[in-house]
This record gives structure tokens, sequence and C-alpha cells, in this order.
């Protein structure tokens, strides 16, 4: 009776604690509005259902509002301008409210445009160089701070600049090129910038032009021209000269002198600093390639000499920028791990699942090819494992893909093994390896005393252990301890005597 009673006692007690606890409200943000756009600022504002503190994040990006403002009074109305805004750029803001006990909230993402933002300012022109001049031309670069449209007037008196040159597309980085000019003048320049709401900037300038002119394009400075100039790539090759005049370029290639059949725009404005990245070559082959320059200073083309260079082959450091040790990649249908400069075959579903859940990259041919093959995995054991099934005496050792049955207990204490080196398979952990040949004798695996033991040369940090006449390596420290090995039991043999055995499966 004393439990039934404490129990209708407990219930009452829950119950009302249901009744009488007080409802957690959440702070909520609600009627955000932006108001109407000023230059270079907008009027956010927002209500929120209990006295709140608030910001907001802003930025030109969804992932990128890295801009805070806002404020700490609490209130449950709320406003911040968001400032520095440039016109016809988007800009995404987030709403943050915190109310007086801590608890936080905030809004999705907003979206304003400042297509319609009105503009009084005038654009900033900046970094205005004199690029290069001969005796009939020169040549200027300078940058603005928002698209305008540029009109240049130059003479060579400064109170009466008779010409004139313009350009109608609105951009941020201009260069200009003056030609039809006399020799060793002064010249006067005045640039005019106006953006799109018609503010105007004005930027002034001289130059002298050069008392001769040069006749014709010289190039300097190419590289690589020889195979210790520069890094040399499988699959790119990046070639830069130098003109001594303001140039643009392009560069013709292919895989023999006269057949010089891809090209690509080099440098499509003028300059004197030429840098072609080549992509998408074979590795360990000659290109030949061609390179032609065009001046409008002088009206002048070039056509260079054919040179050659060779890709690299797809070595293990090559190989490195798109793949690293641990990897899974994947080609055609097999799944491999990817150790070094050598590619190791999965053929068991469950070994994939324990090195990752990730989704493995894909394997072009050409990668393919350039990895080293490794000894391939049927199942989740390496090889010189002893294994067997629960309830079943017998015992295998596992040999490539087959698991090999050991004919008596004395064949094992030749081998160095113990009963704790026995692994007691999962279900279905040994049906990927097929029954192979039964060990009547231990030289059948191996003449080693070495065998089943951790090694390492005195000269290096690599341990391995040797397995049925071979060194097996390790993926690293966690590979060695998943096996429960200790580095006290590291036996040290020398250079020569570990050279000399052949290098196995991977344990990982």
């Amino acid at each position: 009776m004393k439990k039934q009673l404490s129990i209708i006692f407990l219930s009452i007690f829950s119950l009302n604690l249901l009744i009488t606890a007080p409802v957690r409200a959440e702070v909520v943000i609600s009627d955000i509005k932006p108001g109407a756009l000023q230059e270079g600022s907008v009027q956010i504002s927002w209500m929120t259902n209990e006295d709140t503190t608030g910001y907001i994040l802003f930025g030109k990006a969804e992932n990128d509002m890295s801009f805070r403002v806002g404020d700490a009074n609490f209130s449950r109305s709320h406003s911040s301008d968001l400032t520095g805004l440039k016109k016809d750029q988007e800009y995404y803001y987030k709403i943050f409210a915190t109310n007086k006990n801590g608890e936080k909230s905030e809004s999705f993402v907003n979206y304003i445009d400042t297509k319609n933002m009105p503009d009084t300012r005038a654009p900033l022109i900046a970094n205005l160089k004199k690029l290069q001049s001969t005796d009939t031309a020169f040549a200027i670069s300078f940058s603005t701070d928002e698209p305008v449209k540029i009109t240049l007037k130059y003479g060579d008196k400064k109170d009466s600049l008779t010409k004139t040159w313009n350009n109608g597309t609105y951009k941020e980085e201009h260069a200009i090129i003056i030609t039809g000019l006399k020799a060793s003048t002064h010249y006067y320049f005045e640039i005019s910038a106006k953006d799109k709401d018609n503010n105007l900037a004005v930027s002034t300038g001289d130059l002298t032009t050069a008392s001769q002119g040069s006749d014709a394009i010289k190039m300097s400075k190419l590289t690589p021209e020889s195979d210790n100039q520069a890094p040399v790539m499988a699959e790119n090759a990046i070639i830069t000269w130098e003109s001594n005049l303001l140039a643009t370029a392009d560069i013709y290639y292919g895989l023999a002198p006269k057949t010089l059949n891809k090209n690509m725009k080099v440098s499509t404005t003028s300059s004197l600093v030429h840098r072609a990245i080549l992509g998408k070559l074979e590795q360990n082959t000659t290109y030949y390639y061609q390179i032609k320059m065009k001046s409008e200073l002088n009206k002048k083309d070039f056509t260079s000499s054919i040179y050659s260079f060779k890709t690299a082959a797809m070595d293990e450091g090559y190989l490195s920028f798109y793949f690293k040790s641990g990897d899974l990649v994947k080609y055609k249908s097999t799944t491999y791990f990817i150790y070094n400069d050598t590619k190791i075959a999965l053929n068991s579903d469950e070994k994939i699942k324990t090195i990752s859940s990730a989704t493995p990259k894909t394997l072009e041919e050409k990668y393919f090819t350039a990895f080293k093959d490794g000894s391939a995995y049927y199942g989740v054991f390496h090889d010189g494992q002893l294994v067997k099934e629960e309830k079943v005496s017998a015992v295998y050792l596992i040999d490539g893909n087959y698991k090999r049955p050991i004919a008596k207990w004395e064949i094992l204490k030749y081998l160095n093994y113990s009963a704790r080196d026995i692994v007691v398979a999962k279900s279905g952990q040994l049906k990927n390896y097929k029954l192979g040949t039964i060990i009547n004798h231990s030289q059948e695996i191996t003449s080693s005393s070495l065998n089943n033991k951790l090694v390492k040369s005195p000269s290096g940090p690599a341990v391995y252990l040797i397995a049925s006449g071979k060194k097996l390596p390790f993926f690293n420290q966690q590979a060695f301890f998943k096996y429960n090995y200790k580095f006290s039991d590291v036996k040290k043999i020398s250079d020569q005597e570990l050279q000399n055995i052949p290098e196995g499966q991977l344990i990982f």
C-alpha cells in the first residue's frame, strides 16, 4: 500500500510541476525593414518581442558577412545603419538579438542591392603611372575606386590641350597609349573620370617624349631556357619574358615545331612583363612554342624563334599536390589507399569502412598509371596475421588473398607466433579469402629467424614487421599501436640486412 501511495504522490507532484512551471519564451525577431538608400548607407530597423540588445552582420556574400554594427542598449525597437556601401553592389545581412537572460536569437539572411543608391561623390583617381614613352608615343596607367568613363586631353602647351582621347567603357583599371607625338617634346595631359551618376574627377600630369625611338620589339629574360632555371611541372608550364616596349603577346605551342596548333593570349593589355601559364599538358613530354607580340607604341610586330620545354614526370612530389598518404581514391570500380607514390587496392568493403566513411576521390587514368602498385588487401587482415573463426579450431595464416591452414602448433612456434597472436575473426571476415594450401612446415613460409619480429635499422626511424619473408611497413604510429605493439620490442638490424628483405604489404 505504501508503494502505491508513493507512486500516486509522485504522479501528482510531477503533474503539479508541469502545470506550474513557467513557459520559456523565445526571443523573436520581426518586422525587419530596410529604409531608403542614402549615399553610402542604409538604415535597417526591426522589432523584438522583449527587451534585447541587437547587432547586424553584413557583407558582399552570404558566407562573408564580416562587418558588424549595433549597440548594447536593451529595447524592443531597434535600428542600425549599414555604412560604407558602394553603388551597384549586392549586400547580405543577418540580425542577432540577446535578452537580459543571455538567450539569443538570429534572423534568416536578408538581402539588399544598391543599384538605386544616390551617388554625389566624385570618383577617386589613384596609382597614376607613366609606363613608357618613345619618340612618338607615351603610355600611362591608373585606377579608379568605381567604374568610370575616361576622357584624356593632351597637348604641348599646358593651357592649350587641343587633342582628346576617349574611352566609352566603364572600368576601374585603365591603361592609355597616345601615339602620333613629336620627339623630344614636353606634353601635358588632363584625365577626366566620370561615373554613372555624372560625378567628375580630374587629374593632371606631364612627360617628355624620347629623342629617338625603337624600331623593333625585343625580347629578354626568357625563362625557362634550360632545365635548371625553374621548377618543371608535369601538367603545366610557366613561361615568362620581358619586352623593351609595351606590347600585347600571344604564345603558340604544340608537340612539333611545324605543328604549333594551340595558342593563348598572354598579355591582353600592353605590358613590359609577360607570363604564360600553359595547362592540360602531357607529362614527360617535349613541347615547342613561339611568341608573337605587337606594340601600339610604334605599331611594330615581333615573332620569336621556336623554343621548347619538357614537362616533368609525375613523381611522388608532384602527385602529393593532388593526393596525400592516407587518401582513399577510386578508379573505375576499385577503391585504393594512397601511400606515398603507391596505390593499394582494397577488395573489401569492410576494410574501406575501417579507414574512412568519406567518399573516395576520383582517380583519373593519368594519375592511376603514375602510382606504383602496392600489395592489395582482400579483407580486413594484413599478410602474416594468424586468424581463426569463433568456435572453430582451424588457424589460418593470411597470405595475400589466401587463408592457409596451419597443420600443427609446432610450425607456429618456429615462426615465432604465440597464442596471443591469433585473432578471432568476426562473422564473414574470412569469406573474402580463398582457401590456400596447408602449411606443413615452417620453411614453406620463411627460413628467417626474424619472422613475426619488429625491426628497424640503426640509421632510420622506420619500423617494420617481418612476416612471411617480407618487411611490412606501418602507415603511422596509430597503425603500430593498433596491433598492441611496443617500441621496446623493436630489434635493430644492419642496414644491409634490412635492405636485403623485400618490402611487403603496408599495415594500416
